[in-house]
């Protein structure tokens, strides 16, 4: 009512249940006791404790959500006790990440991870588009389209689970990898936004067209792919490691030569990359890796240690039983049986008796 009056933002409006679906508690309010949970104004309740918590941190707020399946807990804890340690300067091995559609992440190692494309997918897009259309033929304000916009709440929810569940199995691959981990630091809002308009200067009030409509499938395959949760998780995922974590400009990585360092667009075609300078071919996308990966050394002044390589013919030590310590005594009946055996030429086949063999 204050902004309508003094401030003129527009009519009030009013407002429905449903668009609350989170309230959040202060610090000290809320109690736990194992799987229990004490809310003010609600009092205990039963709730799934997925991850207990740690010694010596403190509850801090703690944020109730409304999903498609339930109603969900968030609690924020602190713990001030934790120092933070500094970015060592010296690592042994550090990986580049390079965000695609084709591919969802390339590794400067050569390696990379399938994109499932889980809301995107032939199928699911079908089954999507299935759901949204028998919602829309509902009458508005019925129980039939509240129903049906549950089921299509939890194929939503089903797809962003899959997607999660993906997402941590590929940032804990990544952190596995090396010591230090370094991805762009993509501007994807900025990727997402619509095209500019082009006014049509022959008819007035009207429109070229400027490419929003494909772009429309782009940004939905973007959208699917959530760069900015998957290199959250890779971030927390090296933090709870221990491993070092570096976000570069992601300026010209997929068009500049690992080679030479010349930087022309016309060197990429498409996922092939052809130096127009040396000649270099490469995989655009592991070619921008491993450039993220070099530009994370050079910006952060990071020493990689060189390891020590093994010879391949060098001898290889004996493999010993757990517990086993090995003796003359129990190595010379070995030796004798070793003599014994290559003491005769070895053929295909040996008779036990040659008289009785040979019919005499």
């Amino acid at each position: 009512m204050e902004g309508f009056f003094k401030h003129g933002r527009g009519f009030p409006s009013f407002k429905n249940r449903s668009n609350f679906r989170s309230f959040q508690y202060k610090p000290g309010d809320v109690k736990l006791d194992g799987n229990k949970i004490y809310l003010p104004s609600i009092g205990w309740m039963r709730f799934y404790n997925s991850r207990p918590i740690p010694q010596g941190f403190q509850i801090r707020t703690v944020t109730l959500r409304k999903k498609a399946d339930g109603w969900y807990t968030s609690i924020l804890i602190k713990d001030d006790s934790v120092p933070d340690y500094p970015t060592p300067k010296e690592v042994n091995t550090i990986v580049g990440l390079d965000m695609g559609l084709t591919k969802l992440v390339h590794c400067s190692d050569g390696s990379d991870f399938d994109n499932p494309r889980p809301s995107t997918s032939k199928k699911e897009k079908r089954t999507l588009k299935i759901r949204q259309r028998r919602l829309s033929r509902k009458n508005i304000g019925s129980a039939n389209r509240k129903f049906e916009a549950q089921k299509l709440a939890r194929l939503h929810k089903k797809h962003a689970d899959k997607r999660s569940a993906y997402q941590w199995f590929v940032a804990n691959k990544i952190v596995n990898k090396a010591d230090a981990i370094s991805v762009e630091d993509l501007n994807i809002k900025g990727m997402k936004a619509k095209c500019k308009p082009k006014p049509d200067d022959v008819k007035q009030g009207r429109f070229l067209k400027n490419g929003q409509s494909a772009k429309r499938g782009l940004n939905r395959s973007i959208s699917d792919a959530s760069w900015g949760t998957l290199i959250e998780k890779i971030q927390y995922a090296a933090a709870k490691s221990g491993k070092s974590f570096f976000k570069v400009d992601p300026k010209n990585t997929s068009r500049t030569c690992s080679k030479c360092g010349v930087v022309d667009a016309l060197s990429r075609f498409g996922e092939k990359f052809v130096c127009t300078s040396c000649g270099h071919e490469a995989h655009a996308d592991k070619q921008a890796a491993g450039n993220i990966k070099t530009r994370a050394v050079q910006q952060n002044g990071l020493v990689i240690k060189k390891l020590k390589k093994v010879r391949r013919d060098s001898v290889k030590p004996k493999q010993l039983i757990l517990f086993e310590t090995p003796t003359v005594e129990s190595t010379t009946g070995k030796r004798k049986q070793h003599r014994a055996r290559n003491s005769f030429p070895r053929c295909a086949w040996e008779p036990a008796n040659s008289i009785e063999f040979m019919g005499y």
